[in-house]
Formats: structure tokens, C-alpha cells, sequence
């Protein structure tokens, strides 16, 4: 039997693929490496200060119609756009984290909408947009500068539109300015301010409760400090107007020690979020 001719393998597969690349991240402060931990840590429907707390006074405030569209700024994995697509309201989430963004999207109904991008370019990013409402959940205090987003958020806003946002109260929970504090002559606990009115930016731990030497508790990001000043200058600059304030305190309690009715009085008294409702004026 005759020996076959041997030819050079071909090769038909064309040439290789590229792997597509992913997205980088909108802002220098996006939670892109905190990504994983947080969409896990809020899961379907939030944490449980989100549930007993945020949540509900952003809805309350917000007081949304079914068909409404509203914009939230800052949407992290959708945790918001969630509750107010549960309400029949649309949800828009800008986000500057493209795997934050993803887990939204991947959990995203009919309802929601979520879009990769810089809170401080939102006219920028959503040209020819109208909402009725905008809101922004723990996030002003992640973005720098903040006149912009409350520049942009007025320009898509519709007339008498509210604007929602919640932060970490700037009076009495300034990162790594302040903390609780025991008087025993007293038997008293007090919040100790070691400075306000000077703004300032400063490292702080995403997850400060992880166990040590867990990658939870390698992560950091940056938390801007700025006296409530700003923000009130802020959206009057922009044609907002401020109608409505709510402090909220933090339910957590630690165990029941011989200093828990003081702990638990401080704790009800010295608010640690600020929630603000403004209006577009003109």
C-alpha cells in the first residue's frame, strides 16, 4: 500500500479570539475592588440598616407615583432601584463600578435601567433625559467634588422634581474625627468631635467590622468629610431648593453591659444619617 503525501496541518480556526476586556471603572473612587464583598453583603434586598432605616426614610421622602421615572444616583448593585421597581416606579442607576453595574443588571427587572458612568457628568451621560425624581443613597460622601452631581441632577430633574440623598451625618460622624466616649464621673456617653468645618478626605475600611487578616478587612476606600454647609450651598447653587430633614440614629445595640441604658440613650439621642430632600426650583 502506498504511503500517503504528508501535508502541513492547516489550521481553519481563523485567528484567535481577543478576550474582551473589562470596562474600567468610571470614577477614581468607584468600588470596583469591593465589588464582590458589597453586592454580597446587600444581597437581594440590603443590608439590615438599609431595611430598617435607609431604605425606608429615601422611600418616604421620595413619596414616588406608579410610571414615575426616577434617578438614582450612585446605584451601587441596585439595592434602591430594586425597592422602587417594586413600587412601579423606572428605575435609572448610574454607577461608576462596571461589577457593580453587572450584579444590578443581573438582577435587574423590567423596571430598572442601570448605566456605567460618573455621578459628576450626569447630564453628560443621560443627554435629553427627564425624571421625575432623583435620590442618592450613601454616596455623596464617596464623590469629590460635589457641586457637579447636584449641578447635574438638577439639569435632568423636572420642575418642583425632588432630589433625595442620605449621608453619613457630617456633624457628628466626620471618619476618623469621631467617636463615642465615657464619662464615668458621669456614667454618661457622649460623642467626641475633634473637627467639622474643615473638609478633608481620608482612607477608611469598607467592611471596619471584618475579622482581622480576612480580605474584607484589607478593603478601603476614600470618605470625603465636608461641614453640612456645603452641601446646603451646593444645591442652592444649583437651583435647588432644601425642604425637608430627617436625622436618623443607628438601631444597632452592643450587648447589655452596666453601661447599656447610657449607650442606649446616647444612641437614640446623637443621629449618625442625614437624609435631605431638595426641589428643583427653576
Amino acid at each position: 500500500m502506498p504511503r500517503m503525501a504528508h501535508f502541513p496541518r492547516r489550521d481553519y480556526s481563523g485567528p484567535p479570539r481577543r478576550q474582551p476586556v473589562a470596562p474600567a471603572p468610571a470614577a477614581p473612587t468607584a468600588w470596583e475592588g469591593q465589588a464582590g464583598w458589597y453586592d454580597q453583603y446587600q444581597g437581594q434586598g440590603g443590608a439590615d440598616l438599609y431595611q430598617s432605616v435607609l431604605l425606608p426614610a429615601v422611600l418616604k421622602r421620595l413619596a414616588t407615583k406608579k410610571g414615575q421615572r426616577v434617578l438614582d444616583v450612585g446605584s451601587g448593585q441596585g439595592v434602591l432601584g430594586r425597592a422602587l421597581a417594586h413600587l412601579g416606579v423606572d428605575a435609572v442607576g448610574v454607577e461608576a463600578s462596571p461589577s457593580l453595574v453587572a450584579a444590578a443588571q443581573g438582577r435587574a427587572g423590567a423596571h430598572e435601567r442601570y448605566v456605567l458612568g460618573d455621578a459628576r457628568a450626569l447630564s453628560e451621560l443621560l443627554p435629553g433625559q427627564a425624571f421625575d425624581h432623583a435620590c442618592a443613597l450613601m454616596v455623596l460622601q464617596d464623590l469629590d467634588p460635589v457641586a457637579p452631581v447636584m449641578a447635574g441632577v438638577a439639569r435632568l430633574l423636572m420642575p418642583g422634581g425632588k432630589f433625595v440623598f442620605a449621608l453619613t451625618h457630617p456633624c457628628f460622624r466626620q471618619p476618623k474625627r469621631s467617636s463615642w466616649g465615657w464619662d464615668e464621673d458621669r456614667r454618661q456617653q457622649y460623642r467626641r468631635i475633634d473637627g467639622y468645618l474643615s473638609p478633608y478626605q481620608t482612607r477608611i475600611a469598607t467592611h471596619p467590622g471584618a475579622a482581622p487578616g480576612t480580605p474584607e478587612a484589607a478593603l478601603q476606600t476614600i470618605s470625603t468629610h465636608r461641614p453640612l454647609s456645603v452641601y446646603l450651598e451646593a444645591c442652592g447653587a444649583a437651583g435647588l431648593g432644601v425642604v425637608g430633614c430627617e436625622e436618623l440614629c443607628n438601631p444597632r445595640r452592643g450587648t447589655k453591659g452596666h453601661r447599656f441604658a447610657a449607650e442606649d440613650l446616647a444612641a437614640k439621642e446623637i443621629p449618625l444619617f442625614l437624609v435631605l430632600t431638595a426641589v428643583r426650583l427653576r
